[in-house]
């Protein structure tokens, strides 16, 4: 009997690969949202840290203030923008990833239950083989026999 050859090797190989380029893109995704809730964190502290100023001060100086606060707090906004993006991006880059896996499984199933039935059929054959040799055997043996 010959050797078990999965017909779909080539396909299962490039699925692999797909699959391993969706993971790498995961990772990249993560490390991007990461850095996007980093940028978050930095911001947060940075309008906390403009705490309001108490008594009086001249109104270029409360002016100066009230327009660092408010780009501080644009900068918060945007940064949970990109937070946000970032988590879509991961979500995304997570489907295109368990799609690829669910594609790779489903081959590699299919080569599992080839390779069952190649070890079956073999098996059978052994059996065969098996058989033939012993109804032969016994054969010449009766036939000896006066």
């Amino acid at each position: 009997m010959k050797k078990y050859t999965f017909s779909l090797s080539k396909v299962l190989r490039v699925r692999r690969i797909e699959e391993e380029r969706a993971a790498a893109q995961l990772a990249v995704a993560r490390a991007a949202a990461a850095a996007a809730a980093a940028k978050e964190a930095g911001a947060a502290h940075a309008l906390a840290s403009r705490c309001a100023r108490g008594g009086l001060q001249p109104a270029v100086s409360f002016l100066a203030w009230a327009e660092t606060t408010m780009l501080a707090g644009e900068a918060l906004s945007d940064a949970r923008a990109d937070v946000e993006a970032a988590s879509e991006d991961v979500e995304d880059r997570r489907q295109e990833w368990s799609s690829a896996a669910a594609r790779v499984s489903a081959l590699e199933h299919l080569d599992e239950r080839g390779r069952e039935a190649h070890e079956i059929e073999r098996r059978r054959e052994e059996t065969k083989t098996t058989d033939d040799i012993v109804t032969t055997r016994r054969r010449t043996d009766q036939g000896d026999r006066p």
